[in-house]
Order: C-alpha cells, then sequence, then structure tokens
C-alpha cells in the first residue's frame, strides 16, 4: 500500500467521533472470541458514551491522529507521565494505539508507534510503558518486534469479567 498521503497529526476535538468509531470497530475485530461479546456489542451499541466520554476525557492524554485523504486510519493515545501506571517505572506511557482494520500490517501502525517515541525523547522520557491484553498476540508480537520488555502481568476487570494484561517497558535512551 501506498502511503504517500499519510499524514500524522494532533487530533481535534472534532475527531473524537470518527476516533471514537475506529476504536470499537477495532475492539470488536481484535476482541472477538477474546473479550465478552456482550462487552463488545455494549460498545457498539453506546457509541454515543463512547464518543462523550472521550471528550470529556480529551485533555487527559494526547492524541494523534493519521490520515489518508482527510480520513482516520488510525490513532495512538500517550501521556508524558506514568499517570495510569504507577505500578511501573516509566516516565511516559502509549495508552493505546489502534489501526483500522484494512490499514493492519501496511507500516501504520509503526509510524504511529515511531512517531510517539520521537515526542518521548524530545520532552526528555526515558523509559516508556504501555499494557496490551494478553491474548491480543498480534499487538504483542508488534510490541515485542519494536523492543518492549515484558516486565509484569496484571488482572483488570471488565464488565464484570477478569482478564491478563502484560506490561512491555522500552529504554528509550538505547539507540
Amino acid at each position: 500500500m501506498n502511503l504517500d498521503r499519510l499524514i500524522i497529526r494532533d487530533a481535534t476535538i472534532k475527531d473524537v467521533p470518527e476516533v471514537a468509531k475506529l476504536h470499537v470497530d477495532s475492539w470488536n475485530k481484535t476482541y472477538n472470541g477474546i473479550i465478552a461479546q456482550d462487552h463488545l456489542d455494549n460498545m457498539r451499541n453506546n457509541i454515543d458514551k463512547r464518543i462523550k466520554r472521550m471528550e470529556d476525557e480529551f485533555n487527559l492524554r494526547k492524541m494523534i491522529v493519521a490520515t489518508i485523504d482527510n480520513e482516520i486510519v488510525a490513532f495512538s493515545e500517550y501521556t508524558l507521565t506514568n499517570q495510569f501506571s504507577k505500578d511501573l517505572d516509566i516516565d511516559c506511557e502509549l495508552c493505546g494505539l489502534y489501526v483500522k482494520n484494512q490499514y493492519v500490517g501496511t507500516g501504520i501502525g509503526s509510524k504511529l508507534f515511531n512517531y510517539v517515541v520521537s515526542e518521548f525523547i524530545q520532552n526528555d522520557k526515558s523509559k516508556m510503558g504501555l499494557w496490551c491484553v494478553k491474548e491480543n498476540t498480534n499487538a504483542i508480537n508488534f510490541y515485542k518486534s519494536k523492543g518492549g520488555i515484558q516486565v509484569t502481568e496484571k488482572r483488570f476487570e471488565l464488565a464484570g469479567k477478569e482478564y491478563n494484561e502484560i506490561a512491555f517497558v522500552y529504554d528509550l535512551t538505547v539507540k
């Protein structure tokens, strides 16, 4: 796929509805058979609530989007602190990276990942962390390929059910 028309930019509040839809679609595809189907259905059936929540929380993290011909094809959320993962020895966090299903495997995810890492380095950050659902083997393989070291695992609850997630840490001082 030719990515010549790909633009990575800071998200605006106006992007939230399209980002929320991409987030829900991605979860429904990625976590089908992993996360309880009733939760995935609930996400899809309550997209307006997801949009409202994302709008309300817009300033809690930074967000970038990748667009092709003004269509959002991927997004990433990150923070320049460890505010969401105080139990990890990190100073910044990649909170999420989502790519539209038809663009998975095209290199867009890598471009977003590298963009976020560059932002961290420019802001004098040295250790990035992220969490990934243990059964999401595609994401785990992606994050390992980017040099992530698995440091811990924990359980989390979602819609009354428990799941495992894995933490990866990256040393941003290593070139």
